[in-house]
């Protein structure tokens, strides 16, 4: 039963069954965090927002410029409308300062979700009109009026000056059983802001008072330039794909006002790992296990049954593109074998009907209608247009093939040799024009044959981590493909691509429960460092930027060169520094780090690799048991990743209860497979060894 004095949970109803309010994508603006020359949101940061309306500015990075003359100083506007009635209704004309919304200067698309208004208390009776414009009225520091009026009467008008603001609802992640939400709140203003108001869809927790929402530390305040997390209890669990609205009133010590939304739909709690491999179904076993072992647990394909074999057999998930139609769409409903529906590839740099952001966007609300039971997915190349595409969807994504991939120098025909900060920078963007959705980023691995290039291990290494510091909630290598295992010219590569999953998968879920932070700096300019910061750990993250490029853009030279150092680390509060930790391929081992207060100086030496560290307690929590343990072929057994409060580090295997072999993945090969009854479990760096699976059918 809810508390006294609360509204009833959006996941719980007298008869147990889910209600929710289906909103559209709907984030808050912040200040850009990065340093010049970045250019930051428009509109002056001294206003407080109004409630029920947020803006978006369009943000880019000035170093990078794919497309000219092509000029976003617009955002997106959203405005929530409430159905008080206890009839349906439909919103039925916008109007920005008296224009109606279609006649709106400099438009690319706008729509309401959901498309009706259910009954005052229904699951839909609330919706979010969304606007999206690249030029005035939808510009920062514009005084804009909205008007939305409904078939039945009901209207509301929302008056403001746009402008991006200083709290930002940075991301919204389930509890794997879905019986609570975390969400991270980043104040990019210089002064701290106290959050009094905590809303999901439109129930309303207040803080220190309501035992159904905490922080790890109970304060809520959050310090400038840093992380708050709240963990908000749900009174029954959210079903996959459920829409939220996340609301967020603070203060600062002024008494000033700020007002936030933040709105996805919630899809799997995890941090993704996949590559670009369509031909991946029509390969052989041999194939399907190497791509197993890097691992991989997903792939971009079709929605035929030869994909989803991969799934009943290897427990590979596909990111369906080619599809035949929409009624192929709608067959699909709760297959597990479909991770998302990949609508878009960069359609950003095309010119068809079909790839302009009003059509885009459009498929989007028809493909959730079709299948509610699968996220839609975006992926996008250039960054000024993140803002326009980024937020159509439930997941946006990125490519950056940032060694091999020659970049446009603005007003001239020529190409510029890419810099590898480039994949921090291009993320940074992403999730700063379409934060809280989760972002997917493509680095390289394996170049084009006709791009005439190929990373070093060293740059493989780093653009992995670099997507990983911008916030990245998933890595999909462009493109990891067995073929090229026995290629000398990829030897290097695909040795090392492994060895950074590997490290990876140890931290996987604090990535995945963790948000990121600048809370860390280094003491040589070459060295590139941030930290993810979660509700028990702290994961630490340096990379080499140390190098030298020369050549022609379509075939660069880059070289780089050791560097040493220290990385130091403004730990939070919440998170105990007793153990420090450097994580390798093969497990975790102690540092000899510095311990002042709550500040810790890790020693770094960087070559070839990246360094992942974590701060935190030690580990004493088990993973859980693996899932979908099955016979992949007769000699292999293939099964789902296990989870863990940090990660999981391999697994051990048992025959009729008998523990007979080790995996470092979620792949065994072995002729003793045909016979009896098999199990596995998974292990994490600590040596915690979790609970066995079901049996293999």
């Amino acid at each position: 039963m809810p508390e006294p004095g609360r509204r009833r949970g959006p996941w719980s109803s007298r008869s147990g069954r889910f209600i929710g309010v289906a909103v559209a994508i709907a984030i808050v603006a912040a200040t850009v965090a990065c340093a010049p020359p970045v250019r930051p949101p428009t509109g002056s940061t001294n206003q407080p927002t109004v409630e029920g309306l947020t803006f978006v500015p369009a943000t880019w990075d000035e170093r990078y410029v794919e497309e000219s003359p092509y000029n976003d100083d617009g955002g997106l506007l959203l405005v929530r409308i409430d159905n008080p009635n206890a009839t349906p209704d439909r919103v039925e004309r916008v109007f920005v300062n008296g224009t109606p919304v279609e006649s709106l200067p400099g438009l690319r698309w706008w729509r309401v979700w959901p498309p009706e208004l259910g009954p005052a208390g229904s699951p839909t009776a609330s919706a979010v009109v969304t606007i999206k414009g690249i030029s005035a009225p939808l510009r920062g520091g514009e005084r804009v009026t909205v008007a939305v009026q409904t078939e039945r009467g009901v209207g509301v008008t929302r008056t403001a000056t746009l402008r991006g603001a200083t709290l930002k609802v940075g991301s919204v992640v389930a509890s794997v059983d879905r019986t609570e939400l975390v969400v991270f709140l980043r104040n990019r203003s210089g002064v701290p802001l106290t959050v009094d108001h905590l809303a999901v869809n439109d129930d309303v927790r207040t803080p220190v008072t309501d035992s159904s929402v905490s922080t790890p530390d109970g304060d809520w305040t959050v310090e400038p330039g840093r992380v708050l997390i709240a963990r908000i209890r749900l009174d029954a669990p959210a079903p996959a794909m459920a829409p939220v609205a996340v609301q967020v009133g603070a203060t600062d010590p002024t008494g000033r006002r700020e007002w936030v939304l933040g709105a996805l739909r919630l899809i799997e709690p995890e941090f993704d790992l996949g590559t670009w491999h369509s031909e991946l179904p029509s390969r052989d076993a041999d194939a399907r296990r190497a791509t197993k072992q890097v691992p991989v647990d997903q792939i971009v394909g079709g929605a035929e049954p030869r994909y989803r074999e991969l799934w009943d057999r290897w427990r590979i998930q596909t990111n369906a593109q080619r599809f035949a139609s929409a009624s192929t769409v709608a067959a699909q409903q709760g297959q597990p074998g479909i991770r998302s529906w990949l609508l878009s590839d960069e359609p950003d740099l095309g010119n068809e009907p079909e790839d302009t952001s009003a059509a885009v966007a459009a498929r989007v609300d028809e493909f959730r209608r079709l299948d509610p039971t699968h996220p839609m997915w975006v992926n996008l190349a250039m960054q000024r247009k993140f803002n326009e595409y980024g937020q159509v969807p439930d997941i946006t994504g990125h490519d950056h093939y940032v060694v091999c991939a020659p970049n446009a120098i603005l007003g001239s025909n020529w190409s510029r040799v890419a810099e590898m900060r480039e994949a921090l920078d291009y993320t940074d963007v992403l999730k700063d024009n379409t934060e809280p959705l989760p972002m997917w980023i493509w680095p390289q691995l394996a170049a084009s044959s006709a791009w005439n290039c190929q990373p070093d291990a060293w740059a493989v290494s780093t653009q992995f981590w670099l997507s990983v510091m911008g916030g990245a909630d998933g890595i999909n290598w462009f493109v990891w493909n067995s073929d090229y295992l026995g290629d000398p010219k990829y030897a290097a590569a695909m040795a090392q691509a492994p060895r950074d999953v590997q490290v990876l998968r140890q931290v996987r879920d604090v990535l995945t429960y963790g948000e990121v932070e600048s809370s860390s700096s280094a003491s040589s300019p070459y060295i590139e460092t941030r930290t993810v910061v979660g509700e028990q750990r702290q994961v630490v993250v340096a990379c080499n930027l140390r190098y030298t490029a020369d050549g022609p853009p379509w075939s660069p030279t880059y070289r780089n060169y050791p560097v040493s150092g220290t990385v130091t680390v403004d730990v939070p509060d919440w998170v105990p520094t007793a153990t420090v930790l450097r994580v390798t391929p093969t497990g975790a081992e102690p540092v000899a780090a510095g311990v002042a207060g709550r500040t810790v100086t890790v020693p770094v030496s960087l070559d070839e690799e990246c360094a992942v560290f974590t701060i935190g307690a030690a580990d004493t929590v088990a993973p859980s048991a693996p899932v979908g343990l099955t016979r992949a072929e007769s000699d292999t057994l293939a099964w789902v990743e296990g989870r863990d409060d940090v990660g999981v580090a391999g697994y051990r295997l048992y025959r009729d209860g008998v523990e007979v072999a080790t995996a470092p993945t979620a792949v065994h090969r072995s002729p003793a497979v045909a016979a009896g009854l098999w199990t596995v479990a998974a292990v994490d760096s600590a040596g915690n060894v979790g609970p066995q699976s079901a049996p293999a059918d």
